[in-house]
């Protein structure tokens, strides 16, 4: 079912949650995972700011840890990216610009790419502090069997693994990356394990979706929902740790309605092994 590898790593299947396939034992196992956070941030960011403050009363739809050891120091230049095709990104792209980070916002529909970026360019421009640089582009999970070098401004494929873009923008590291791939994420987020990307990744703002299998990702519902939790538990063994969850709307899960269970999760992950 998960043969194909995409990266020098193979993502590790997980035990059954039970001694035998249970949709219900597995999808409680998820829920449990993805409602609790596992690193406590006394000083955020919330949607929209840009100066740290403790946690809000009213729980956003996402934070970024604000502690000192997460942030950039104030000589490293900050990088962000966002992924996203339905505007959910503005407060993100907000923050990140009040940052004074170099912004790159990655969206196939958009055929207004502004800033000197057209089509499937990729230029990145390390004097443009806070300017957001809009490119018509979109994540790849699968790896090519022959990779030609890329090199900063070099034009490519419309989707681009995120190690692919990261080098021909010449970025080694992404400080805050935000990522709404619309059922997309199970498979990117494989390839980021798989090829070990996410060790250059500070921050990741992204959803997941429970509606629906996901592109490419195939089996019964116990064997989705099983694949899925191993890519959460890849995640976390990348170190990324949980900081925030926040539930979207809807109450199906693989087509099923599932009391007290959404059909997306905001999630806000720190690194702790950056």
């Amino acid at each position: 079912m998960h043969s194909r590898q995409t990266g020098p790593r193979k993502l590790d299947l997980q035990a059954w949650a039970s001694d035998e396939p249970s949709f219900t034992a597995e999808l409680n196992r998820i829920i449990t995972f993805i409602t609790r956070p596992q690193l406590s941030c006394p000083i955020v960011l919330s949607p929209g700011e840009t100066e740290a403050s403790q946690p809000p009363a009213d729980p956003p739809r996402w934070l970024l840890c604000a502690e000192d050891w997460l942030l950039p120091a104030a000589d490293t230049p900050c990088v962000a990216y966002s992924f996203s095709m339905d505007g959910g990104d503005a407060d993100f792209l907000k923050t990140v610009s009040g940052l004074g980070c170099e912004v790159h916002s990655f969206d196939p529909s958009n055929s207004n790419a502004s800033g000197g970026h057209l089509g499937n360019s990729l230029v990145g421009n390390h004097d443009d502090r806070g300017v957001v640089h809009r490119h018509k582009m979109w994540l790849e999970w699968r790896a090519p069997k022959r990779r030609k070098q890329k090199t900063r401004g070099n034009r490519g494929s419309v989707s681009q693994t995120l190690a692919d873009i990261m080098a021909a923008l010449g970025h080694h590291t992404v400080h805050f990356l935000y990522a709404d791939l619309l059922s997309a994420e199970w498979r990117v987020f494989q390839n980021w394990i798989e090829s070990e990307t996410l060790q250059s990744v500070h921050h990741i703002v992204a959803t997941v979706h429970l509606q629906w299998a996901g592109f490419e990702v195939g089996g019964t519902n116990e064997e989705v929902l099983r694949y899925w939790f191993s890519v959460l538990q890849g995640l976390q063994a990348s170190g990324l740790q949980l900081i925030h969850s926040s539930a979207g709307e809807g109450g199906s899960v693989l087509k099923q309605t599932v009391e007290h269970v959404h059909s997306s999760y905001t999630l806000s992950w720190a690194n702790t092994r950056r």
